[in-house]
């Protein structure tokens, strides 16, 4: 196989500029959906429960989004070994030198974003709670920039057949002939 492109999020400054970028995006809709569902629906009781929920919620999706990482490592790739760690402000869940199948490295990457942002909108909107719902969930949309990007730069390459995860990111590799 033929590496077709370097994803190195950790050290790749244009890279985490444009997860920033879309992660500010992202928060940016998120608040203005906030404010609209707010003045929408005439608003909802923000006590000192609400504020705990949001910070809880916020602060708990951050490890358990990894979790999931490591689960859907674990079912799409028997027998990887998963680790964690934190560098430069990310938690990361790798698999280091596993290769996967292109469709199968999109669904750990974005199984998180489904998974941990339907748990956060589902509990807060069976409290009743849409303002919280629509700020947990962006909230942690954002936090999944880079796998999303990292998701669409694979989908968006044709000739990606497959992904290998490592120390820094995700290589897309090909096991096409030729240049196609």
């Amino acid at each position: 196989m033929r590496v077709i492109a370097d994803i190195d999020v950790l050290g790749d400054v244009e890279f985490q500029r444009r997860i920033a970028r879309l992660s500010l995006a992202l928060l940016g809709v998120t608040a203005l959906l906030a404010v609209l569902l707010g003045l929408v629906r005439g608003g909802e009781r923000i006590d000192l429960w609400w504020w705990v929920a949001l910070a809880a919620g916020t602060l708990v999706a951050l490890p358990v989004h990894e979790l999931v990482h490591g689960v859907a490592f674990k079912l799409l790739c028997p027998g990887c070994r998963v680790s964690f760690g934190f560098q430069d402000a990310f938690l990361y869940t790798r698999t280091e030198g596993a290769v996967l199948p292109r469709d199968r490295m999109v669904a750990v990457l974005l199984a998180p974003a489904v998974l941990v942002s339907g748990a956060l909108l589902a509990g807060a909107v069976a409290a009743g709670l849409t303002v919280l719902a629509t700020l947990l969930v962006g909230v942690h949309l954002s936090g999944c920039a880079g796998d999303l990007l990292m998701a669409a730069a694979a989908l968006r390459e044709r000739a990606c057949t497959h992904v290998r995860d490592t120390a820094t990111g995700v290589a897309l590799l090909s096991d096409w002939e030729g240049d196609e």
